[in-house]
């Protein structure tokens, strides 16, 4: 939890203030969201490959990409001005720095009780959530104080904290690799069909859930500094204090979130915390003042806190032990290219029909998340947990 707990800080004192430093140089709305995108891209590779390196030869191969290779790669936003150039720096950094999150999220779920899984997969979100918020604060305090290229540097210094994190922390720690997990009898389930397509079938659908989540988070996290900055008129530490609110609220929510999700149902708690992160999205379309802006990033952050957790443990409890990292690497790749449709269709939307439509368009997609999740995914949670052996897990 540390070494993921310093590459998101390291991610997060970037993320606020990254998309103002790129329109102080000159970068449109609409090629802004497209270098996101492109980041995404990179993550889509980095994580799926890094899950899968995990399962086979370890944690410290990915970890050790995400932090010490991603500390010159951020080293090189200050060289150049250049649209190509910037191009091809998003895409290395995505690559790099989503190394960490597919062996993390795995390990979390080979590992962690059955009974227990949301609240822990929510405890490790809770502290991510924690960094992030520690990482906005820093970014607009150290804009606004020492400016954009400083930032660029402390987040590459974190990057290299966290390796050596990974060098000092990580001895013999591995995937688990046995297909069966010691439970105590009352919490067994009937083991589950080994055909590889059956098993991986949940990883499609849950997939096209987050894709329609993170759409929402692409446009947040590209567009809500300049909503806030050119439409609100807020400064730079004032964008940061958005990001840092939100990420507060996660953090503080997470835990109680998994909690409810581990005892009520994963499903349920994956459909609410849709609606309620679509409600958000839709409020920042008509939000015009802070208090305003303020308000419904809680909201969002609060719809976010129910369903992440929940999501992942959901999928985790569909997996063998020996696959967590994998799925989780492909999960969070969905993610991912969630992300990426969010901040490329959100730059032509803001460019064609403004702000107020982009944030609308978060929302729709939530709404359409709520719709696949509640069709197409059963809630293996409460359930499974709660299953004696001879009896099915699944809904």
């Amino acid at each position: 939890m540390a070494i993921m707990g310093m590459g998101v800080l390291a991610i997060s004192v970037l993320q606020p203030i990254l998309p103002l430093y790129l329109a102080s140089i000159g970068v449109v709305p609409t090629i802004l969201g497209l270098m996101f995108s492109v980041a995404m891209i990179g993550m889509v590779f980095g994580e799926s490959t890094g899950g899968w390196i995990a399962d086979r030869v370890g944690l410290r191969v990915p970890l050790s990409v995400g932090t010490f290779v991603c500390a010159p790669v951020v080293l090189c936003f200050v060289l150049t001005r250049s649209t190509l150039a910037i191009f091809l720096i998003f895409f290395f950094w995505g690559v790099v720095r989503s190394a960490i999150f597919g062996p993390g999220r795995g390990y979390i779920g080979a590992t962690a009780p059955l009974a227990q899984k949301a609240t822990f997969m929510a405890i490790f979100a809770a502290t991510l959530a924690v960094s992030r918020s520690i990482g906005s604060a820093m970014s607009g305090f150290i804009v606004d104080t020492w400016g954009y290229h400083r930032a660029f540097f402390i987040s590459a210094g974190i990057s290299i904290l966290g390796g050596a994190a990974v060098v000092g922390g990580l001895r013999r720690v591995r995937l688990v690799r046995s297909d069966s997990r010691t439970v105590p009898p009352s919490l067994s389930v009937a083991p589950r069909p080994r055909n590889p397509a059956r098993s991986y079938r949940p990883v499609v659908f849950q997939g096209i859930v987050a894709a329609l989540e993170f759409l929402s988070g692409g446009i947040m996290f590209t567009f809500l500094p300049l909503l806030a900055a050119q439409e609100v008129g807020l400064a730079a530490t004032q964008v940061g204090v958005l990001f840092t609110i939100g990420g507060l609220v996660t953090a503080v929510l997470l835990m109680p979130m998994g909690r409810l999700a581990d005892r009520k149902g994963k499903k349920l708690l994956m459909l609410i915390g849709l609606l309620v992160s679509a409600g958000g999205m839709a409020g920042l379309a008509f939000a015009r003042n802070f208090p305003g802006l303020i308000l419904f990033v809680a909201a969002r952050s609060l719809g976010m806190a129910m369903f992440s957790p929940a999501a992942v443990a959901l999928l985790s409890d569909t997996m063998p032990p020996d696959r967590q990292a994998t799925a989780m690497g492909v999960y969070g790749s969905c993610e991912d290219i969630g992300v990426i449709t969010g901040s490329a269709l959100g730059g032509l939307i803001w460019s064609t029909l403004g702000p107020q439509s982009t944030f609308l368009m978060g929302a729709i997609a939530g709404g359409l998340g709520a719709a696949v999740c509640l069709t197409l995914i059963g809630d293996r949670g409460t359930q499974g947990a709660a299953a004696t052996p001879g009896h099915s897990a699944t809904s």
